[in-house]
């Protein structure tokens, strides 16, 4: 079956701050772009890094961690942080009545610039509404952790340092990466907040889940998938049916096991849980993709059970859905203004 891919949330992790701090910068805006792409295969998507710039392997978050913080999550309102002097230093944006200075995205876009030339390649198309909507991000995150009064202290961020310190080359690092010491303090601090964010906000998603086993077969004739369904009723194969005739051959169409929520295209899961006993199958579904095509696909459900263990890609992938949930969350009930022209 071809697989394909989505881009999943890279989960901050301390192993990993000395790659974040560019990243802390970028990632939350490119984790909803990501989170709204539209697939065109029903499987249960495996998970892969997103490169969020600098950002490097995918830290897997700590099941204990993510146990112990079961508070619920407050969305900051407009009245979450007192209102804001206007202050004579240009701005790039107002968030809640917060300032996101011109200088702060200024030098999150040379970053970004750097980091594109480093690489070997010209920065993508609409990278300043990137940088500028990360920036307006991590102003959101902030007020959420006031909201609910956490915080990081100074000790903290210190002692995060000097373990980093003790790898070497800091200094270097920091001149090379345009960061003052400041600069990099206050990007430390924002990486631990955010990374105690990330565990409330997805502390509820279990370890188990509700699970289905099917096949499918996809085709792009409304008759032909009529006829199929037919000859499937009537006692054909399945998995034979769509290895000769599905758009994606091979494996017997087999979708492997996915909970709610898993599938790249969302209006198969209802029809898939619909199905009782091994066997049955769904009628014909037709589905438009974004590109206005309509396909069609038929499930047969193989095995189901009522509380199976999630594999580690399934679970990363329900953390990215409640985590994108409540960032669009964020979004939702804040007051924005963009104050500058990123070009999108």
């Amino acid at each position: 079956m071809a697989q394909q891919v989505r881009k999943k949330f890279n989960f901050l992790g301390k192993v990993e701050l000395l790659k974040v701090f560019y990243g802390v910068i970028v990632l939350l805006a490119a984790l909803l772009a990501a989170c709204r792409e539209t697939e065109q295969a029903p499987t249960a998507a495996p998970v892969m890094t997103i490169p969020d710039s600098t950002v490097g392997t995918a830290v897997p978050p700590d099941p204990e961690t993510m146990s112990a913080a079961n508070t619920p999550i407050v969305i900051p309102t407009d009245t979450a942080v007192p209102p804001t002097p206007t202050p004579s230093e240009p701005l790039a944006a107002r968030v809640n009545g917060q300032p996101v200075y011109l200088a702060a995205y200024e030098k999150e876009l040379a970053r970004y610039e750097q980091a594109a030339n480093q690489l070997g390649t010209a920065p993508e198309g609409g990278y300043r509404a990137v940088v500028l909507n990360a920036l307006i991000e991590q102003a959101l995150i902030e007020q959420a952790a006031a909201a609910q009064g956490i915080i990081v202290t100074p000790e903290q961020v210190a002692q995060e340092i000097e373990s980093l310190r003790a790898e070497g080359n800091f200094d270097e690092w920091l001149a090379a990466n345009l960061y003052t010491i400041e600069e990099f303090q206050e990007a430390v601090r924002h990486g631990l907040l955010a990374e105690q964010m990330i565990a409330i906000a997805t502390a509820q998603v279990p370890q188990t889940a509700e699970q289905v086993h099917t096949r499918y077969i996809h085709v792009n004739d409304s008759n032909q998938a009529n006829e199929l369904l037919s000859r499937a009723q009537g006692g054909d194969d399945f998995a034979f049916l769509a290895d000769q005739f599905s758009l994606q051959p091979g494996n017997g169409g087999d979708m492997g096991w996915f909970a709610r929520g898993a599938l790249t295209i969302p209006e198969l899961e209802g029809p898939a849980f619909a199905l009782q006993n091994p066997g049955d199958l769904t009628a014909v579904l037709p589905i438009t993709g974004s590109d206005g095509i309509t396909t069609y696909y038929i499930l047969q459900l193989v095995e189901r059970e009522a509380a199976r263990p999630l594999t580690t890609d399934m679970r990363a992938q329900l953390l990215q859905a409640a985590l994108a949930d409540w960032l669009a969350g964020l979004w939702e009930n804040a007051t924005i203004e963009q104050l500058v022209d990123t070009g999108s």
